[in-house]
């Protein structure tokens, strides 16, 4: 099958006793040197391959494990009604800032009006919206509306004073609509 060159009939080990001719006997020879630690090689890297494989499963397994409890831990009840509640808190501290950097603090003015409402007077509601003010007041006095009207009207902070008075039976129900001044 294999074509060799003429034999010789020496003992040397060192020198080959012949020398392929043909292409397909050079591949064969050169397989069989050089093919085999190929293939040893190649199988020690699949050896490896599949040792590693072994090693990163355990890992793999590991941290799913601690994964799953992890999950188990986060999906408990009491654990996501804390953490909606903390979320609100964030956005509640967040629009607080947005509010408190945007918007005029009036509370003192707001203090001041209510406490100047005199005794006479019952506050049955309050309204605020960009310096506009709107109170109903309910009372059993006339006089009592009427000082009232004259102390709002006469003080230099508000502006555009306007009462409407209704009375019923027992009772006179007034509306106050008025703007503070801006300086």
């Amino acid at each position: 099958m294999f074509k060799f060159g003429k034999q010789s009939q020496s003992i040397d080990f060192l020198q080959p006793s012949y020398s392929p001719t043909d292409v397909w006997s050079t591949a064969y020879i050169w397989l069989t040197n050089v093919g085999k630690y190929l293939l040893i090689a190649v199988e020690v890297l699949v050896l490896g391959v599949f040792f590693s494989r072994f090693i990163l499963d355990r890992q793999d397994n590991d941290l799913t494990e601690e994964v799953n409890a992890k999950v188990t831990l986060l999906s408990n009840e009491s654990w996501q009604k804390n953490a909606a509640i903390y979320e609100n808190y964030q956005y509640l501290l967040s629009d607080i800032k947005t509010v408190k950097d945007k918007q005029t603090i009036n509370s003192v003015k707001m203090s001041e009006l209510i406490s100047g409402i005199p005794s006479s007077l019952h506050l049955a509601s309050f309204g605020y919206s960009v310096n506009k003010v709107t109170l109903r007041l309910t009372s059993n006095s006339l006089n009592s509306i009427k000082d009232y009207e004259a102390s709002l009207k006469n003080n230099p902070n508000y502006s555009n004073v306007a009462f409407s008075i209704d009375k019923n039976e027992d009772e006179i129900n007034v509306n106050v609509n008025f703007a503070f001044v801006t300086n």
